[in-house]
């Protein structure tokens, strides 16, 4: 039945005959309740033929004229009104004049043909022509409609991704830069630590070029690279800088979007090294709770010295993109110190069992 409807010429016939068969069924009720006879032969001789010879000049030739607004479409609607009208008085003359008395047998008018006689006369057939006409217009428009809603999805989510695209872009060419200055830095100074440096260094390659690309990372392993970006830092600052980490909760039953916690951590370590201060230091502490997922920075600053919140827009961009509705980003700036809280939460709740999907898959596109 599927490989039937995928043909065009098949649909087509199937509707037709649907239609004439609904018609016969409206019969049905006055044919045994009150004797009226069938009007089976001006179906086939004279509805038919009308709704074929003017349906489809409408569908194909005349609506498309409307919908792109081109010059005196609306006489042209009027003309096919017109039109139609003529085409079905001309097929009942047919068939009361030519078919019935040669074919079927019935007796010919008394009265001789005459046109405008035939053209006044507002027949059921072609009030029923302006029925099947309309549904067949209404639904060509519905499924214009669909499809125009389906491509401006369709865009609207490749506009989405192209704009996550250059969001990420924008954040990798700064990490990149400030780890290749760390290790810069150790490898200038023969320092013991530089074999841990590439290792770190290595494992963050790996996460740019393989993880990063994809719409949705366990959370483990964006710890795991919050991990190795930290301790490439503590290599270059060496004890300057005291560092608490702290990441609580079952991380495994979540995944969050690529390179997202990464610009809170690059923007306290940027606020703790590029201000003089006596004892800088900063905290992370990440909690992961089984319907939400709650990520704090907090770091020291100069109080003569507010920080700058233009640095996390980039990341405010995506989240906005990624988690509409989803999300919570606060800063708060104290005496001397820093905090940043991002708050994020699922649609819908995990589930109990420890097999439970991740919270945050970003969604894939819907063609």
């Amino acid at each position: 039945m599927n490989k039937l409807l995928d043909n065009r010429v098949a649909r087509h016939v199937l509707f037709w005959v649907a239609v004439e068969v609904v018609d016969v069924l409206i019969q049905l009720p006055s044919h045994f309740i009150h004797g009226a006879p069938l009007y089976l032969w001006g179906l086939l001789f004279v509805q038919l033929p009308a709704c074929l010879l003017c349906v489809y000049p409408l569908l194909y030739g005349l609506l498309p004229r409307l919908l792109h607004r081109q010059p005196r479409a609306w006489l042209w609607l009027l003309g096919w009104l017109l039109g139609a009208e003529v085409v079905t008085s001309l097929l009942h003359a047919l068939q009361d004049y030519v078919l019935g008395p040669a074919w079927l047998g019935t007796p010919a008018p008394g009265r001789p043909f005459d046109l405008f006689e035939q053209l006044m006369r507002v027949r059921v057939s072609y009030l029923v022509l302006l029925l099947v006409a309309g549904m067949l217009v209404a639904h060509k428009l519905f499924g214009q409609w669909r499809g125009q809603q389906r491509l401006h999805q369709l865009l609207q989510q490749r506009k989405l991704q192209t704009e996550l695209d250059l969001l990420k872009a924008q954040l990798q060419p700064v990490f990149l830069f400030n780890t290749l200055g760390t290790l810069h830095t150790l490898t200038t100074q023969k320092s013991p630590e530089s074999p841990a440096a590439v290792l770190h260094l290595s494992a963050l390659l790996r996460y740019l070029l393989y993880e990063s690309q994809l719409p949705a990372v366990p959370l483990p392993d964006e710890v795991e690279l919050l991990r190795h970006y930290v301790a490439l830092e503590q290599l270059r600052l060496g004890p300057s800088v005291d560092v608490s980490l702290s990441f609580n909760g079952p991380l495994e039953r979540h995944s969050i979007a690529p390179l997202l916690l990464l610009p809170f951590v690059e923007n306290a370590f940027r606020l703790v090294t590029e201000t003089a201060q006596e004892c800088p230091w900063l905290s992370l502490d990440l909690v992961a709770k089984r319907h939400s997922l709650t990520f704090k920075v907090i770091s020291s600053h100069p109080p003569a010295i507010a920080p700058d919140d233009a640095a996390l827009h980039s990341v405010r961009q995506r989240l906005a993109r990624l988690y509409p509705g989803q999300h919570e980003l606060k800063t708060v700036a104290d005496s001397d110190s820093y905090l940043v809280t991002l708050h994020l939460w699922p649609v819908a709740p995990a589930r109990e069992d420890a097999t439970s999907q991740p919270l945050y898959l970003i969604p894939a596109p819907a063609l």
